[in-house]
């Protein structure tokens, strides 16, 4: 199945793009796919503890099963002030 990737900030210098599509196993996670990433871009390594994900749009957990079509933001925590 393919999914959309979207990296947002330190994410995205750590990875080199901004946008991506993969082709996953069905029933894939979150964190599956995280890791696949880190394979293939180390730097990943030092952010992974505080990453945020969502799914479409909504804030998901690690643990949350990606579908077909799907896209998946991964960013750092964001504060304000």
């Amino acid at each position: 199945m393919k999914i959309k990737i979207k990296a947002f900030a330190s994410v995205r210098e750590a990875c080199g793009f901004d946008e991506k599509e993969l082709t996953v196993s069905d029933g894939i996670t979150v964190k599956e796919v995280v890791l696949l990433l880190e394979k293939s871009h180390g730097s990943l390594s030092d952010l992974l503890e505080s990453l945020l994900y969502a799914i479409n749009e909504d804030y998901c957990h690690d643990d949350a099963t990606l579908s077909s079509g799907d896209t998946l933001a991964i960013f750092p925590p964001v504060s304000g002030g």
